[in-house]
């Protein structure tokens, strides 16, 4: 399944998603404020890498949200807040390192250890806020 890829919204947008026969957003602007959702190992297209690989699937979720933040008139400089969810503790130390790998300034996170994600195959799940300062 292709994912929409994001919405922007302004006073007169309606906020919130289709149903599970319908897109998806994987990322709203409101303002500056954006956030990303549930990125996982899947690309944009929909296309799964690195099945419970969880160094593979974390570097994935980055890409998307760095690919997301720039359709979103952002850089990945430009998010504040993660929230990592791995499926195994140990998950952290393959996972996290490549995570870092993305930020230049290391934005506020938290990780959480889940029983389990979406589909079995899915060890790392990231989601992301930003905030674009397009004031000059």
């Amino acid at each position: 399944m292709k994912k929409q890829l994001i919405y922007k919204l302004d006073d007169t947008s309606p906020m919130g998603m289709l149903g599970s026969h319908g897109p998806a957003a994987q990322c709203y602007r409101l303002g500056n404020f954006v956030y990303m959702t549930g990125q996982t190992g899947f690309t944009l297209d929909g296309q799964l890498v690195g099945p419970y690989d969880p160094a593979v699937q974390a570097r994935q979720a980055c890409e998307n949200i760095k690919a997301l933040m720039e359709m979103a008139g952002g850089s990945i400089d430009d998010i504040i807040k993660v929230i990592v969810y791995v499926t195994d503790r140990d998950y952290r130390a393959t996972a996290y390192p490549v995570i870092r790998s993305f930020f230049k300034l290391r934005p506020c996170g938290t990780g959480v250890v889940v029983d389990g994600l979406a589909r079995p195959e899915l060890t790392v799940e990231i989601d992301a806020w930003g905030f674009i300062d397009d004031e000059d």
